[in-house]
């Protein structure tokens, strides 16, 4: 029986730890998107201090845009690579300030969230994780597109 009673706690705790994490990442992800609907670069700013890792953060910024068939990739100018994520975080809020969210999917490390702004353009943005908490993002993908 106390065999039982262990494996049981055992698998409650990886369920609730699982659950734990899921709900992290969500709502991280759900707090992105909100802070991309507020026309203020404090708030931009204080998001990326607060659910970036500081490996993300020192990151510099690089986009590759894909137009007519084409593509070019740029660097991010910005005088500090905080900075250049504050800049995104203006970009964002420009293409994506009056959005719906659409979906929120998380698997494994990872959150695929899409928005849809009121022309349109539909942003998927992929999220990953931190494997340990308290599970900061450590990658950003955007996609955007109609």
């Amino acid at each position: 029986m106390k065999l039982i009673t262990t494996l049981f706690l055992a698998l409650v705790s990886v369920s609730l730890h699982a659950q734990d994490v899921t709900s992290t990442m969500e709502k991280r992800a759900r707090e992105m998107a909100r802070v991309i609907s507020v026309n203020d670069p404090a708030a931009w700013k204080k998001f990326v201090l607060e659910n970036y890792t500081q490996a993300l953060i020192d990151k510099p910024m690089r986009a590759t845009v894909n137009e007519n068939g084409g593509t070019s990739t740029t660097t991010a100018t910005e005088s500090t690579n905080l900075d250049a994520k504050v800049k995104l975080f203006e970009r964002l809020h420009n293409d994506f300030g009056d959005h719906d969210l659409v979906s929120i999917n998380t698997k494994d490390q990872q959150v695929e969230m899409v928005l849809l702004n009121s022309q349109g353009l539909r942003g998927t943005f992929k999220l990953t994780f931190e494997k340990t908490k308290p599970y900061l993002i450590s990658g950003l993908g955007i996609e955007a597109g109609n």
